[in-house]
């Protein structure tokens, strides 16, 4: 959950004066509201002026005075209506109904900035704050200043929920660039929490569809296991020789089938080499996909509010980072290397927009452009750690994708040469980053694999010796 403190600089309005009109000419009803309302005694002058008005409806000056009455009665809702009914009638009283709504909504509007404030030490006054602020959108509803104070106290509160609706009025009415970031956020936490919870649900059985998913060819039988399990059942058989050709599986060679009946597959292994998947029907686990597709309503949502917002504000590096993460969590790579590209093509001094699309990049395996990118990131500011820590990250992702997408075929010295390239290019990096995350056994960890691989036995040792000394609290 983001933290939402906002510290209240809110600027306290000076209020209007007002004063009682005095006695004219008027009905028996109206004659004696006016002494009441001299003597302060407001529910029998609200009796008195509401005879007076269902005798006349018509008596613009009885519905004034009632809404005055209700005023000092604190029912607001009651003297906006009586308000309503006498400038229905005749505009005579339109000034001074202005200033009595805006004397009140004043001083709703500075107790609420002060409650607000006052919260900062103690937590009772976040209720007060709320009231007097709602206070402050009844009586002056196209006021942008009662619906940002009410949003930013719920938003202090931590019931995000509530802070939607004034943050709604805002965007709507005035595209506000603060109401357009915490919009975002909140639609997409929401996303974010139902996402979560759909993933706890249905954790094993989309660990398993992720597995049977994985299996591809190429695989070793251990790979295909250590995925899946041991098979149903499992056929040694010999390769067919072929006429006249001396190949490989000639002579020595194994052919192994293995069946998955509850996933549906048979694979074929030559020389512990996956070679065939056959596929015999889809395997479905019956996911519940209900808090998932729930999820993705609220990225609509947030998105709804973030496209736009980004184009309005395109410098606005919270709301570029938000509609990323949302792109993301609504699995639209695309659209979010698309936003991120156009940001950094627009803004090439921004390190933040230069380092997100690099590392949209690298979630895409577009290992070149992702370590570009972040070199631009380190050009801007050469202490922007996570950069240096991402770029370690390409250059190993980059060698192992070659040693895996490398064909059976390949010479292994090649190979070997290739990766080594890539991993030599990484430690640089990743021993900067260490520098700086020295507590961070993962990293440690990911150096121990890359110096064995470059036959560094003791910087191998020492990395792994840090990593375990970590995670024990040593």
């Amino acid at each position: 959950m983001k933290n939402y403190r906002i510290l209240a600089a809110f600027i306290a309005v000076i209020a209007v004066g007002f004063a009682f009109v005095g006695f004219q000419c008027s009905s028996a009803e109206l004659t004696s509201a006016k002494l009441y309302m001299q003597r302060s005694e407001w529910s029998k002058a609200e009796e008195q002026l509401l005879k007076d008005v269902q005798i006349n409806p018509q008596d613009e000056e009885g519905w004034y005075l009632l809404g005055r009455v209700r005023a000092e009665k604190s029912d607001w809702a009651g003297m906006l209506e009586a308000f309503q009914q006498a400038l229905k009638i005749s505009n005579v009283h339109a000034k001074d109904i202005h200033d009595v709504t805006a004397h009140y909504w004043v001083q709703s509007y500075n107790l609420g900035t002060k409650y607000l404030q006052g919260a900062r030490d103690s937590s009772s006054y976040y209720p007060k704050a709320v009231a007097e602020f709602k206070r402050a959108v009844l009586l002056e509803p196209d006021s942008s200043m009662s619906y940002r104070g009410l949003a930013y106290t719920y938003l202090n509160m931590g019931t995000t929920d509530s802070a939607v609706a004034p943050l709604k009025t805002l965007w709507n009415r005035s595209k506000d660039e603060e109401a357009g970031k915490f919009l975002g956020e909140i639609y997409f936490e929401n996303g974010e929490k139902l996402k979560e919870s759909f993933e706890n649900d249905n954790g094993g059985k989309l660990d398993t569809l992720k597995n049977v998913g994985s299996i591809e060819k190429g695989m070793t039988e251990e790979d295909v296991a250590s995925a899946l399990g041991q098979p149903d059942e499992k056929k040694a058989e010999q390769p067919p020789k072929e006429k006249g050709k001396r190949t490989v599986t000639q002579q020595g060679s194994t052919k192994d089938v293995w069946t998955y009946k509850t996933y549906g597959l048979t694979l074929t292994f030559v020389n512990d080499a996956l070679t065939e998947k056959k596929v015999d029907f889809v395997y479905n686990p019956n996911v519940d996909s209900t808090k998932y597709n729930l999820a993705m309503v609220q990225f609509k949502k947030a998105l709804d509010i973030l496209v736009p917002a980004t184009k309005l504000y395109p410098n606005n590096q919270s709301l570029m980072t938000e509609l990323t993460n949302c792109y993301i969590a609504a699995n639209m790579t695309e659209e979010a290397s698309a936003a991120f590209k156009a940001a950094a093509a627009n803004n090439p001094t921004n390190k933040d927009f230069q380092y997100n699309y690099g590392v949209i990049l690298l979630r895409q395996n577009d290992y070149e452009n992702a370590i570009a990118q972040f070199e631009k990131t380190l050009q801007i500011d050469s202490l922007y750690w996570n950069a240096d820590y991402n770029l370690g990250a390409s250059y190993v992702n980059w060698g192992v994708e070659i040693q895996n997408g490398a064909p059976q075929d390949s010479d292994p010295d090649s190979v070997r040469k290739a990766v080594s390239s890539k991993f030599e290019k990484a430690l640089p990096y990743l021993e900067r980053f260490s520098l700086h995350k020295a507590n961070d056994p993962n990293l440690w960890e990911l150096l121990a694999k890359v110096y064995a691989y470059m036959n560094d036995t003791k910087k191998a040792q020492e990395a792994i010796q840090k990593a375990d000394a970590l995670r024990k609290g040593n």
